[in-house]
């Protein structure tokens, strides 16, 4: 079967994905022994800790160390486990696990975390609200670790819900750069899909998803409203559908 790589694609539509759609987020609950903003100085303290692990793990992926990560992440993870406080940091510490298995090569791994994390957004997936763009995304991450391991047509399923997922969100915001943000999204999903359809032996059905994504890109490059880095975004992804549409299109 033919084969193009997928690498050039993971980086830019899964990594970068995460790290802008995915920040931190204060946690605000309601304990007996207080501080002023409201959280225990027992929370506090076990949440200090738990960034300190986290921390030493994005430290060594930065560094290109995955397997200490990976070990840092694992930890962090035990820890939110066992303490009850942190249950609401778990999705966060999912994440950077599931990132972690994709930059150390255990994308088996990552499935796995990532469908946990798909599961956790059953509400979001079902909601006619814009926590549609969170599922999407789930959606993207989880299709993305599916194609590293070869299961394609798991991949080709979780990325068309991502697809419509997407679409939807876009349509669900009155902000124009969130809406320009989504489409880019959504058509960086269809660039995935693509590659989907032709290691599944649909070359045609993958050029026509392609040039389906090459108007969103070029639309969003070109909007001069928008912030430069969601436009030098989409043209790096313009770029990787140019390189698609010469690989698809080149004799076999």
């Amino acid at each position: 079967m033919p084969y193009v790589s997928t690498h050039f694609l993971a980086v830019l539509l899964v990594f970068s994905f995460q790290s802008t759609t995915q920040g931190d987020k204060a946690v605000q609950r309601k304990d007996s022994v207080t501080v002023s903003a409201g959280i225990s100085k027992e929370q506090l303290a076990l949440e200090d800790r738990l960034n300190g692990i986290i921390l030493q793990g994005d430290q060594s992926l930065r560094s290109g160390n995955a397997a200490n990560a990976i070990t840092q992440y694992e930890s962090a993870l035990a820890l939110v486990n066992k303490e009850q406080l942190l249950a609401e940091q778990k999705n966060h510490v999912l994440e950077k696990l599931a990132n972690g298995y994709m930059k150390g090569n255990r994308a088996q791994a990552a499935v796995s975390v990532y469908s946990e994390l798909l599961e956790a957004r059953k509400q979001d997936c079902a909601s006619a609200t814009f926590a549609l763009s969170e599922c999407a995304g789930a959606q993207h991450s989880l299709g993305l670790a599916q194609m590293q391991v070869g299961d394609f047509q798991s991949a080709l399923a979780s990325l068309r819900n991502a697809e419509t997922n997407y679409g939807k969100a876009e349509k669900l915001t009155e902000f124009h750069e969130i809406s320009a943000v989504e489409a880019k999204d959504q058509a960086q999903v269809r660039l995935l899909i693509a590659v989907t359809l032709f290691r599944l032996g649909k070359t045609s059905e993958a050029i026509t998803t392609v040039e389906v994504a090459v108007p969103q890109l070029t639309l969003i490059q070109s909007d001069e409203t928008i912030q430069i880095s969601i436009r030098d975004e989409a043209g790096r992804s313009l770029r990787d559908a140019q390189t698609l549409l010469s690989r698809f299109k080149s004799p076999q």
